[in-house]
């Protein structure tokens, strides 16, 4: 959503309209946008664990949708997009990542508008050539997640929330309605962004008594009462359903949400980082003035100032209710605020004075996120490919794969087609799905003795092949006692591949032979 009360501001005849002239920064501008584009279809390796996990959820029968979900802890939205999406173009890793770039590619559009709609043509084009090389945005765009589909629905509902306080009729009403279910239906999150804006604009419709105001505040309940079918499965999920790999988030997660909206910790990225915080301070504080000067006032620039407290408030919000509850963390459960963010990074580029000066800071940014994009893109996030290789190539009949921890399984398991048995540790069950209920109890009672033993009963003449990472935290140490149990019981075994740091997602595979006489 965005914030209350904004109201459009026409352009000023000095606003930057650079598109429309035959210069190096229109053709600049344009390069930048459509490389973006690109970069939004781009990506190597196969599927890492969420982007597999997302893929099988995806492929069950819509019926059976809500039952697989209460196994995981999302909302419905982009799995059922998934599900008709796959069945159109088919499950390779193109086709299942490309769905994602859907979305991305449409934001761009909608956040040009946006910016024009609070600033004016320098904010918008400031916005769209930021988002379009933004490092978080591309990275999104080309993973099988709900991510970039949650970045254009907080864009959306800027565009809903403004049009519902300029028109203040029923359509626009139903727009603010609509959006608000699609990202409650999309990210459980958006419930703190929700709130937020919700609360501001009842403070405003009941201290002032603005209609606008209103009829945001009633497209926010009537979009929440559509959530309401869905609410027993959320409540489920909520006592079942958790992320034990994490820790939670302290205050300092507010600035690393920036900054992974930025790019994240490569070196680029921290100066964007940097430099974005200077323009959001120039868009609070900055003002044009004459000749060549930028003024600094004590009185904020209602606009932009209004906008990043929404996105401020709902990284706060979200924060300390994950710090109370002691829940996990990501920036990117809230992607519906990286779009809204880039907009007041082009409020601060639009205060400076001259356009030789706003090409320059918009060209440094560019440079500096492209970097990060290109690398990212070029960068595959898992080993699953390495590992599947020798496994379809060297596993025979009769041979037992064993994954430890189970999380390895989604994204390997998709791609063997070798006939082996496949299992995943600690409870033998199959590898295509991790179960998340209760998943933090059932591995406090794993038992790595008991499960080699069993192992070595199942396959006692054959090969045991171990998927297996220690960078798991919670099964860290049952894994190296599984691997200690299978050097006792079959022999020091081979390693066709070692675990490389390259990958976000890495993985060790280890070849045991049969049981010790």
């Amino acid at each position: 959503m965005s914030v209350p009360l904004l109201t459009q501001r026409p352009a000023g005849p000095d606003e930057l309209r650079v598109l429309r002239r035959r210069d190096w920064a229109a053709a600049g501008i344009v390069a930048a946008v459509l490389i973006g584009i690109a970069l939004r279809f781009v990506s190597r390796g196969p599927l890492w664990l969420d982007e597999a996990q997302s893929l099988a959820i995806a492929r069950q029968p819509l019926a059976h949708l809500t039952d697989a979900l209460k196994h995981d802890g999302a909302p419905p939205l982009y799995y059922a997009l998934l599900h008709v999406w796959t069945g159109w173009f088919g499950t390779s890793t193109f086709a299942v990542r490309s769905l994602s770039a859907i979305p991305a590619v449409l934001a761009l559009p909608a956040v040009l508008r946006l910016g024009r709609r609070i600033g004016g043509d320098a904010v918008g084009i400031a916005a769209i050539v930021l988002l379009a090389v933004s490092p978080f945005a591309v990275r999104y765009a080309v993973e099988a997640r709900m991510y970039s589909l949650l970045l254009l629905f907080g864009i959306l509902g800027a565009h809903a929330v403004l049009s519902a306080h300029r028109h203040r009729t029923w359509t626009a009403t139903a727009g603010v309605a609509v959006v608000s279910a699609a990202l409650l239906y999309t990210h459980y999150y958006s419930v703190f962004l929700l709130t937020v804006v919700g609360a501001a604009e009842l403070w405003r419709a009941v201290r002032r008594r603005d209609g606008g105001s209103t009829r945001v505040v009633l497209g926010i309940v009537i979009g929440s009462l559509t959530f309401l079918p869905w609410l027993p499965v959320f409540l489920y999920q909520s006592r079942h359903t958790g992320a034990p790999w994490a820790s939670a988030p302290d205050a300092s997660a507010v600035f690393a949400t920036i900054n992974a909206w930025m790019g994240g910790a490569r070196p680029e990225a921290q100066a964007a980082y940097l430099v974005a915080v200077g323009c959001v301070v120039l868009a609070i504080i900055g003002r044009r003035g004459r000749g060549s000067e930028v003024v600094l006032h004590s009185r904020i620039a209602a606009l932009p100032a209004r906008l990043l407290a929404v996105v401020v408030g709902t990284l706060v919000l979200a924060i300390v209710v994950d710090g109370i509850g002691q829940q996990a963390y990501a920036p990117r459960y809230l992607s519906m605020g990286a779009g809204l963010f880039v907009v007041v990074v082009g409020c601060g580029i639009a205060v400076l004075p001259s356009r030789r000066a706003r090409r320059i800071m918009l060209a440094l940014l560019v440079v500096a996120e492209l970097s990060v994009c290109v690398q990212n893109a070029w960068q595959p996030r898992t080993q699953a490919g390495q590992v599947a290789s020798v496994l379809n190539a060297q596993a025979r009949p009769g041979d037992v794969i064993v994954y430890c921890p189970d999380q390895l399984g989604p994204p390997t398991s998709r791609l063997l087609h070798t006939p082996v048995r496949q299992v995943v540790f600690p409870n033998f069950a199959r590898p295509k799905l991790v179960d998340w209920v209760d998943y933090r109890q059932r591995i406090k009672t794993a038992d790595a003795q008991a499960f080699g033993a069993r192992l070595d009963r199942l396959a006692p003449r054959n090969h045991v092949w171990l998927v297996w990472s220690l960078q798991v935290k919670p099964l860290s140490k049952a894994c190296a006692g599984l691997i200690d149990h299978l050097v006792a019981s079959r022999g020091v075994p081979t390693q066709p591949v070692t675990r490389h740091p390259e990958f976000s997602e890495t993985m060790s595979l280890n070849d045991y032979g049969p049981v010790k006489p």
